[in-house]
């Protein structure tokens, strides 16, 4: 049988179906054909030999900016060459006012598959520096409401940024959160919240949000993190995870501390989902893109399985896409990543300027797109040597 595409010898690591086996894949007309030991690849179009290497569904990352009219956002078709993120969340950038004019020009046209989050600013992140919600006329959640109905496939939930100096202090600080949970359950969808030096308590933060909702940045150090003094996770932390509040690792400029990581995994809680808050302060480092980020959580001991599942199988269930996405089942869309695996001493930073040297580093070799070879990789600007 003649195919688009088989990726021969590969480590096949699919956490959908519990798979982890050396066996060749094979792709036609945009679509997993067949994932079995052998395949025959005389007649195929392109080969790609995939020995030593990883081969996983398409990554998905479930928090960057790629809404070009703001000072965040990044150019997404790159991303997905680079990282092997064949599926991407904008969280939130555009907002009731700008989100439609963000789908004519980069969801619709992007080749990478876009789904966005709707700001309850009704500018989204175009002016973030000034704080999109210290005045609340800016609040619009009617208007996200109405902005998710008209973009039903594509908008998928609300995202509000919930530090102090963003939404401001006590009643107002809740009056914008309240606000963004009544648009996301008006809506009937979800809700991202951003954590950080925020006016209410993580406890009170998590206890406000129900089941499918979002905490991302949820490593983030400073006053609103979710480990106490001596490092434990509080219970009210445990508690929301167990109902099914989605914990997202969202790295970012500023969010990823490695003691309140490491002291969090030492509990025993692990986030829901991998993902890196890419945008334009952080994509020279420190977070380069999704595979440096998922080698960072290799680093501190995360199964490689569990890291792959966060960062596939979870966020396609995540964004009710679970039988198309993130997952390498034959019928489904042939979104693969193959990733080298390389080996050594690797320098890792956090988002404090704090180094750790980890053994392993994942590096995007060839990423497939809707069966298409998606052209260019990840390179080496994200390998950091010790001297």
């Amino acid at each position: 049988m003649s195919y688009d595409i088989v990726i021969r010898g590969g480590e096949v690591i699919d956490p959908s179906q519990g798979m982890r086996q050396v066996c060749d894949v094979a792709v036609s007309n945009g679509r997993i054909a067949a994932v079995q030991e052998s395949i025959d690849w005389s007649d195929a179009i392109a080969i790609i030999d995939a020995r030593g290497q990883l081969v996983t569904p398409g990554l998905i990352d479930l928090h960057v900016h790629v809404y070009p009219h703001s000072p965040f956002g990044l150019e997404p078709d790159s991303l997905c060459a680079a990282g092997g993120v064949t599926t991407m969340l904008d969280a939130g950038t555009a907002g009731s006012y700008n989100f439609d004019a963000f789908r004519r020009e980069t969801i619709d046209r992007a080749s990478t598959q876009i789904f966005g989050l709707v700001n309850l600013s009704c500018i989204g992140l175009v002016a973030a520096s000034m704080g999109e919600l210290r005045d609340r006329r800016y609040a619009d959640p009617d208007g996200v409401v109405a902005t998710i109905e008209r973009n039903r496939d594509v908008a998928v939930g609300v995202k509000i940024r919930a530090g102090t100096h963003i939404i401001g202090a006590g009643e107002q600080g809740w009056a914008n959160l309240n606000d963004a949970i009544r648009a996301a359950r008006e809506s009937n969808t979800w809700l991202m919240v951003h954590i950080g030096e925020s006016p209410m308590s993580i406890s009170e933060l998590a206890e406000a949000l129900s089941p499918g909702d979002c905490i991302t940045h949820c490593f983030k150090a400073g006053s609103t993190r979710i480990t106490d003094d001596a490092g434990k996770v509080f219970e009210g932390i445990h508690a929301a995870a167990e109902r099914g509040v989605i914990f997202d690792v969202g790295h970012g400029y500023g969010s990823l501390n490695w003691e309140v990581v490491q002291n969090s995994l030492d509990c025993g809680f692990e986030p829901t989902t991998i993902s890196t808050d890419l945008h334009t302060k952080n994509i020279h480092g420190p977070v380069y893109d999704m595979p440096t980020t998922m080698s960072k959580f290799l680093m501190l001991g995360v199964p490689l399985e569990r890291v792959i599942e966060m960062s596939t199988t979870t966020p396609a269930k995540i964004l009710k896409q679970e039988n198309e996405l993130g997952t390498l089942r034959v019928g489904s869309v042939a979104d693969i990543a193959v990733l080298e695996r390389l080996t050594g001493e690797f320098l890792f930073t956090d988002s404090y300027r704090q180094q750790k040297t980890g053994s392993e580093l994942l590096v995007a070799s060839t990423t497939i797109r809707r069966g298409e070879i998606v052209p260019g990789g990840g390179g080496r600007r994200m390998r950091h040597l010790p001297e």
